[in-house]
């Protein structure tokens, strides 16, 4: 039986691909790995990648507060409400 792929590989601190551009103010990059992601509701891939914690317990949301790019901030905090609650 071949061994699922994993499709949100995490560093040696526990972060996806998602946390960098977060960190960073990459809006457009935050955007395209988001929204590459398919499905709806709770099960889906984009909120699960929303929602991955790392080592420090913070997720790309975090960051992006922490770091002041509140525009990637509010992207992410609408995709996860709207996934978990409207969907």
């Amino acid at each position: 039986m071949k061994e699922k792929p994993d499709l949100f590989p995490l560093d040696s601190m526990g972060r996806t691909s998602l946390f960098h551009p977060a960190e960073t103010g990459n809006l457009e990059e935050v955007q395209r790995i988001i929204y590459s992601l398919t499905g709806t509701g709770l099960s889906c891939q984009r909120l699960h990648l929303i929602k991955i914690r790392d080592a420090s317990g913070l997720t790309a949301t975090d960051l992006a507060i922490k770091f002041g790019h509140k525009n990637i901030a509010d992207l992410l905090q609408s995709e996860q409400t709207r996934m978990e609650f409207f969907e």
